[in-house]
């Protein structure tokens, strides 16, 4: 399914049981077979916007409002050498009042106004509800410390049905101060010399999932 190039990131998920993430990860490094988070990429407070694009193949039979979710990864307190307080704010179209579109790309644009839910964070589960915007979470007490430790976007865990999509285009950016802002944007590409593979199947991602709360998979 290519993007803005030759390729993007696949996502083949058979079953609601199943559940497959790609994550960048700051200063990732290996531990007992997973990748954790060594570093940030800068404060809560200062991330202004993060984005992506996605794909929903319209022969996937989970709930017609579910499409690849985009995540911003934090560590609350700003310690890193705790992880209890390690989770993330979710962005979903459901909780925005907006459609989900198939067989098409869609460009997504999470900013201040935006509603996130929450997991992990050594908080609640979707604490505060599903409509609590990117500038109330910042401006909340409990994260006047936060640090964004990565970015992830996947499918699965708890749907019902089989999903068949894609994301590419994945970017933030930081204003760490009033003179700069900070963009990256990470757009996926086959690798110089290889043959895109023309059977989707065989680029499905494992459902392996977030283990614990070091939000790992593999560092881009």
């Amino acid at each position: 399914m290519p993007r803005n190039g030759n390729g993007s990131v696949f996502f083949s998920s058979p079953s609601g049981s199943a559940k497959a993430d790609i994550e960048y990860l700051a200063n990732a490094f290996a531990f007992s077979g997973n990748f954790f988070a060594g570093g940030t990429l800068g404060r809560f407070q200062d991330l202004t916007s993060f984005g992506y694009e996605w794909y929903r193949v319209g022969t996937s039979s989970n709930p017609a409002v579910q499409h690849p979710a985009l995540r911003v990864l934090l560590d609350r307190d700003g310690d890193l050498s705790t992880i209890a307080d390690r989770g993330g704010l979710v962005f979903e179209r459901a909780y925005n009042s907006l459609p989900t579109l198939t067989d098409q790309w869609v460009s997504d644009t999470i900013d201040a106004s935006t509603n996130l839910w929450s997991f992990g964070l050594g908080l609640p589960f979707a604490d505060g509800g599903y409509g609590i915007t990117l500038a109330q979470w910042q401006a909340d007490p409990r994260f006047a410390n936060a640090v964004i430790v990565g970015f992830s976007a996947g499918v699965g865990s708890g749907w019902i049905g089989s999903f068949t999509g894609a994301v590419d285009s994945i970017t933030w950016t930081l204003n760490p101060s009033p003179e700069e802002f900070i963009t990256e944007t990470f757009n996926f590409e086959v690798r110089p010399g290889e043959t895109p593979v023309p059977e989707p199947a065989s680029l499905a991602l494992l459902g392996m999932g977030l283990l614990g709360l070091g939000f790992a998979r593999r560092r881009i």
